[in-house]
């Protein structure tokens, strides 16, 4: 059998990713379920609640995809030490995620209650959720490939970057929303996000994941000096904050050549269009893939 070039350390590495994966879907489960004053299989079977088969779609995959990002780094050569290390490397994952979440959901947008939109049946609420809950894993991962903290003031440091990258999506944020107030009248975007506009949505989570794109872009190009706070905050500061801007006039250019001659303000604020929005979400996407994959 030496033809096999699978090693035991690669069975071990897939049954415990597996199992924990399967133990992480439980676990979302069980939160969905209490989220859900009538009972996730209710709202998803009988009431046909498409937002939150959304929002239970998003954070399943941004939950699962984290559980084999970081496992795919783990080696396996000590099983028990790395099986340890890996549980605790997802306790933290997760909990920066929810963390980060509860951040915009509270503080950024504290004017939108996505959840009882949710439970409304409300997919604009929806695509925003999503956007950040899958955005908030990019950022787990981008730290996480940057530092691969394990001391004390390695985890220090990577809690206070975590907070410092809040602030760039609150930056993102307020952005998105004075360019919306200038092209509607001084009309407020998350006072628009509870009248259903589904584009709106698409565009907001697609910007979001563009900006964290970038953010995990900044972070791969960075330099991680160990147990210096003050060095490593500006060096975030400086990679992230370049390409996020960076992303920012990318993403308007490519859409301009993309949509000539279209006001795409009149098309996705007032007339939910899309069709447009759909294209909107992809140039965001795809322009932050190219910096990850660049940088």
């Amino acid at each position: 059998m030496d033809y096999i070039t699978l090693s035991n350390q690669a069975f071990i590495a897939l049954g415990s990713s597996f199992i924990l994966a399967l133990m992480v879907i439980l676990i979302v489960r069980s939160i969905m379920k209490n989220k859900s004053p009538n009972g996730l299989r209710q709202e998803l079977a009988q009431k046909d609640n498409f937002a939150m088969g959304i929002s239970y779609a998003s954070t399943l995959f941004t939950v699962l995809v984290v559980t084999g990002f970081l496992f795919k780094n783990l080696s396996f050569t000590d099983i028990r030490a790395d099986t340890l290390y890996g549980i605790l490397l997802m306790l933290f994952a997760f909990a920066y995620i929810h963390i980060g979440k509860n951040i915009h959901a509270h503080f950024i947008l504290k004017d939108f209650n996505e959840e009882k939109e949710i439970q409304h049946k409300n997919i604009c609420a929806a695509l925003v959720e999503s956007g950040v809950m899958i955005g908030n894993g990019i950022l787990v991962l981008g730290l996480y490939n940057w530092s691969h903290a394990q001391s004390l003031d390695g985890l220090l440091i990577l809690a206070v970057t975590f907070i410092l990258l809040q602030v760039f999506m609150y930056l993102n944020s307020r952005w998105q929303e004075y360019v919306f107030s200038k092209a509607n009248q001084g009309s407020s975007l998350q006072n628009q996000f509870k009248f259903e506009n589904i584009s709106l949505g698409l565009r907001y989570g697609g910007q979001t994941l563009g900006a964290c794109l970038a953010i995990y872009a900044g972070l791969a190009s960075a330099a991680y000096f160990p147990g210096k706070m003050v060095e490593n905050l500006l060096m975030v500061v400086m990679q992230c904050g370049i390409l996020i801007i960076l992303q920012q006039l990318l993403s308007a250019l490519a859409i301009r050549l993309a949509l000539p001659k279209i006001n795409t303000e009149s098309e996705i604020d007032q007339q939910d269009n899309i069709g447009i929005a759909s294209i909107e979400l992809a140039i965001y996407i795809a322009v932050g893939l190219l910096l990850v994959k660049l940088f």
